[in-house]
């Protein structure tokens, strides 16, 4: 298997056509409910991580990386879920036609980044489960993941950011 950063890049690509295709108008509503979304799972693990560690001792037991297994997949599923809803459901519009592509292009790629780079935070914190994935990263690898956005966007700058998403969007 190749490079697991590739993996990631293909997606965060793929987040740019559908970009593209839908328009920013659209897109920067899936971008504020992803903001949403990661400032509930930053919130959670950094102000609540004892209460945190109780629930993962109750769901996984004493075990550690099982521990770290069954958080990443509630941490990646809620993730999921929110992609998926937003996408197929009602979206949370924002004003204008969404006609420029590069603007398009460039909130598909911000969607796939704080998606894509949000799943390979979580797994790549649990140690990859399930995946046969080598310690011996490439110096991209360790790159990247220093700007991973649970890596750089604490849980103030989140919820900032998706406020200021939402007055933009009220004030049209």
């Amino acid at each position: 298997m190749g490079p697991i950063e590739l993996v990631f890049l293909v997606m965060i690509a793929l987040f740019g056509v559908v970009g593209i295709v839908r328009g920013y108008a659209r897109e920067l509503g899936i971008t504020t409910m992803l903001l949403i979304g990661l400032w509930v799972l930053v919130f959670i693990d950094q102000q609540f991580h004892v209460q945190l560690d109780k629930l993962l001792v109750a769901l996984a037991g004493d075990s550690p990386v099982t521990q770290a297994t069954v958080k990443a997949l509630i941490f990646c599923a809620f993730l999921i879920g929110i992609v998926f809803i937003s996408y197929q459901g009602e979206t949370l519009s924002f004003p204008g036609k969404g006609a420029n592509h590069v603007f398009s292009l460039g909130a598909g790629l911000l969607n796939g980044y704080l998606f894509a780079g949000s799943l390979w935070f979580y797994l790549g914190d649990a140690n990859w489960p399930f995946l046969d994935i080598s310690q011996d990263y490439s110096q991209f690898y360790d790159l990247a993941w220093k700007v991973l956005p649970p890596n750089v966007l604490t849980w103030p700058y989140l919820i900032g950011l998706a406020v200021f998403m939402l007055i933009m969007r009220v004030l049209k």
